[in-house]
């Protein structure tokens, strides 16, 4: 290019990539350090601006299109970024790693799909239930240990529940073993 692009921030341009791409836009701004052009590619009408960041090594031509723009034209249309607020910002992140920390809690690492099944089945009626390595405790009084069947229901402490945590396991077998069938109905082949 041989084009000083320090003095066309405010065209209207064509730009085409070296894999034929063709982007249109205003040029907003040029940056010589890093060598880039960045441009405006909004709609007419549309108030948020989309912009485009150009490598110009990527750039295999470049197309005024439209008249020279009038002196200061940016300056009358100078766009204030908007207020981003750091502290809500924090607080949103903090809430999604909590999110996602917990998330990772209530799935079971090297677990059977019939066990993270169950679990979440019980979790839905129990929230006081969590993984401890391949079993499951519920209200630290209940185990259910692999594979996850009723005969594999382990009391820590006497508790009411285990008829409860019987009923649960019972149900979502009844609901696994629906699923394997609804997908094995005795065809074979694609």
């Amino acid at each position: 290019m041989s084009i000083s692009l320090e003095y066309i921030v405010g065209f209207r341009v064509k730009v085409t990539n070296l894999i034929d791409v063709v982007t249109e836009g205003r040029i907003y701004a040029f940056n010589s350090g890093n060598n880039t052009i960045t441009l405006q590619t909004n709609k007419k009408n549309q108030s948020p601006y989309d912009f485009k960041i150009i490598k110009c090594s990527f750039i295999k031509s470049l197309e005024v299109i439209g008249d020279k723009p009038n002196a200061n034209s940016f300056k009358k249309q100078f766009m204030k970024p908007s207020l981003v607020n750091l502290d809500r910002v924090e607080d949103f992140l903090e809430k999604q790693i909590e999110v996602s920390n917990k998330n990772s809690l209530l799935k079971g690492k090297g677990v059977s799909h019939e066990g993270q099944a169950i679990f979440d089945l019980i979790y839905k009626t129990i929230p006081d239930t969590k993984w401890v390595g391949k079993d499951i405790v519920i209200l630290d009084d209940i185990k259910v240990t692999p594979p996850y069947k009723v005969a594999n229901i382990v009391t820590i402490h006497e508790t009411q529940s285990v008829d409860l945590i019987e009923r649960i396991v019972e149900r979502g077998w009844a609901n696994i073993d629906s699923e394997t069938y609804a997908f094995d109905d005795g065809r074979k082949g694609g």
